[in-house]
Formats: structure tokens, sequence, C-alpha cells
């Protein structure tokens, strides 16, 4: 198959969508599929990524500084010749477009839908990221005022993506919601997952935290890992007020590790240089988040705005239970009580007793751990790529036989 793939980011860009596109990337390519991917890059850089394997055809698409990620770009108007002369020398079967909503941002149109129209070929969505709900992050008195516009914003999305021929969505939990907003083209489904080699309970090792970090105080200590982006959109709003309540509760004992870079990185050390134990390291390699994870005993998010997180299946695959909000698509990974434990949202009293829970009760925190030892190779790559190409062959197939859902 013919397969080209254009995204919102790719690598040295980490988050859950330049992961899973150059997961899907590689194995496409090992299995013998052409690929072309385009991806936006620095509008005066467009070499091509490190690393892709080399039978790969890409085209850079120009762009300019996107979000609160480092390297991140999304591209602008001229990206759409670049699209259409890269497809038109390719010749796709399939056009697999991730991030649509971004992308039309910048280019000021669906990429890639007119040239399937013209070509009779399918072009496929991928969602990844509840954009909508991140309106408001960071200003809690404003979060009801805006309700109302988040509702005609869900529209909006499930419009677009109803102009695909089909939309691949991760989470259970968020499928429904788009279906309530509109949908009507999604195909549910465990598309996304992570490499159980790099992220595994075999890297903890003693003395971890003094060797590698130079925290020998945190060896021997529970230790409670926040990593992600340092944005409002994480939630960190409400770590302000948990963190002091979680030393309150729990006091020496507990570590905090902070992993991640982001716009509100200095509110966070100020945070942090307020509790006994508590550490902020900064961004941390991909390479290197692994044994990071299997050395914590819990990994915690505030993050309302999840679909399927790439960093809750991180931590699961290296054996650390998750404690996170009731919200978004975090319920379809996260089960109370047998891999992790949830908390409303928002509220910080809930989240302090679910992680006093798991730190003091040794039986519940044994349970959590062998659940997530038989469930960790479910997790894998492998088996959620064998779920996407199905997936996408199938809309091939339906689609070569004039199955095309309504424009």
């Amino acid at each position: 198959m013919r397969v080209a793939i254009l995204c919102s980011g790719y690598l040295p860009v980490l988050d859950g969508v330049t992961v899973s596109v150059a997961a899907r990337v590689q194995r496409l390519a090992a299995r013998g599929h052409d690929v072309l991917l385009l991806a936006p890059r620095r509008a005066d850089d467009l070499r091509r990524p490190a690393g892709l394997p080399d039978g790969v055809v890409f085209a850079g698409l120009p762009g300019a500084p996107f979000g609160a990620a480092a390297g991140d770009f999304n591209p602008g108007p001229a990206a759409h010749g670049v699209i259409e002369q890269a497809l038109a020398a390719f010749g796709p079967d399939l056009i697999h477009v991730d991030e649509p909503e971004r992308l039309a941002w910048g280019i000021r149109r669906l990429p890639g839908v007119a040239f399937a129209r013209r070509h009779g070929i399918p072009a496929v969505a991928f969602f990844h990221t509840n954009f909508v709900d991140y309106w408001g992050q960071g200003s809690p008195r404003l979060v009801p005022v805006l309700d109302p516009l988040k509702a005609m914003g869900w529209r909006l999305v499930t419009a677009l993506y109803n102009r695909f021929d089909a939309t691949l969505v991760p989470s259970g939990q968020t499928h429904r919601r788009l279906v309530g907003f509109g949908l009507r083209n999604g195909v549910c489904g465990r598309f996304n997952g992570v490499d159980t080699a790099r992220f595994s309970p075999s890297l903890r090792t003693p003395g971890y935290w003094g060797r590698n970090w130079g925290l020998p105080a945190l060896d021997g200590r529970l230790v409670m890992i926040i990593a992600g982006r340092l944005t409002p959109d994480k939630g960190w709003a409400s770590w302000g007020e948990a963190l002091p309540a979680l030393a309150r509760r729990l006091g020496a004992g507990l570590g905090v590790v902070i992993a991640g870079d982001g716009s509100l990185r200095s509110h966070v050390e100020h945070l942090a240089a307020r509790l006994p134990r508590a550490h902020v390291l900064g961004a941390v390699p991909h390479a290197d988040l692994g044994a990071l994870l299997a050395n914590a005993d819990a990994y915690a998010t505030f993050s309302r705005c999840e679909n399927a997180s790439l960093a809750v299946y991180e931590a699961l695959a290296s054996g650390v239970p998750v404690i996170a909000p009731r919200a978004g698509g975090i319920p379809g990974q996260v089960r109370h009580g047998e891999n992790g434990l949830l908390f409303e949202p928002g509220n910080v009293g809930d989240f302090v007793n679910q992680l006093a829970r798991l730190m003091e009760d040794k039986a519940l925190a044994g349970r959590l751990g062998a659940t997530l030892r038989v469930e960790r190779e479910m997790l894998d790559w492998e088996p959620a790529f064998e779920a996407w190409l199905d997936a996408v062959s199938r809309i091939a197939e339906e689609a070569g036989r004039g199955r095309r859902p309504p424009s």
C-alpha cells in the first residue's frame, strides 16, 4: 500500500502525536509499504528529519512556531502547494491526516481532502487532541463562561472530521463524546501504544536517583513523578494547591520529581522550592524517560484534556500506578483500583487521599503492580499498529467500492 501521512509534527519534537506518527511510519516502512511523510518544519530549514527510514519519501511543510513545545511548528498557507505537488508525485492509495483541525488552522483549508476527492482515494483523519478543552485552562473563572462556546467549538471540529472518509479515535470515551457532537464517521480502537522494551519495570535499579540525578536523598523513599509540558493545560492551577497539601499529609517521606519544560517553568520551580523533597529536572530526553518512570512509585497528572495519553501508557508499561482525574479519555486507560486510582477532576482533597492510599496501603500497591505486570504487553506498539493497519486497510477497501460518507 502507498500511504501518505500528513501530520502536525514530527521528531525531534516530543509529544503524543509525534511519537505515534514515528511509530507508524517506521513499522509501515519495515513491512515494505511505500510511505510519504509530510510534516511541518521551520520555513528556512525543510531538511529531512534525522532517523527517518531510508525508503520513506519526505516533504517539509514550511511552518512557523506553534504552541508551547520547543521546536514545534505549524504549517502556513504556503504549505498547500507543497502538499498538492508531493501527493501528485507520490500517487498514494490512502491519505492519513493527523490533527487535521490544527493543520487547517495554519493552512486555511483541510489538507489532503480535495486531492483525495479529485483522485478517488480515501482520506482518513486521526483524532489526537482535545483542543477545545484547552480553552480557559489556567483561568478557572472563565470556564463557565466558555462552556457554551466550547459546545460550538466541538460541533465545528466534528464537522471538519466528517469531511473525511473515516475518523480514527483511540479512546472510547472520546469517541462517544464526539458522536454526541455530531461525528458520523468515527472508528474507535486502541490505535496508540508504547515501546515496552524502553518502558519496563526491569529498568528499576537500586541507587538510581543518586547515581543518575545527584539526588541520593530520594533513594529508598516513595517517589511521585509528574512528567509533561509545564503549561496551563496540564493542570498546574491545581498542582499549586495539591503539592503543599501532599507535603502536609505525607511530609518528607514522599519525593516529588517534575520532568518537563514550558511557559510555567519558573512558577513550578518556585513551588517546588517550598517543598521538602521536590525537584524540577527540566526536559528529560525520551530515551531516559523509561528509567525515570520505572524508578518511581506513582505517576500523577491533573490534566483534564487528555484523549489517549502517551504519558499514561508509558507509566503503565513501566509498572507504575497512575493517579489521574476521571476526565477525558483517561478512564479508558486507568481503571480505578486495578491499574491506578482516579479522582474527581480538580478535587485536590480527593487526589491527596488517593495518593496517600497508594503510598500507605502496601496490599493495594501490590494488587496494582500485579495487574500492571500482567497487562503491560497489551500496551505494546505492535498490537496497536496492527489495529491501525487493519482499520485503514478496511477503510481503503470500502472506499474503493464507492462506500463514502457524505461530505
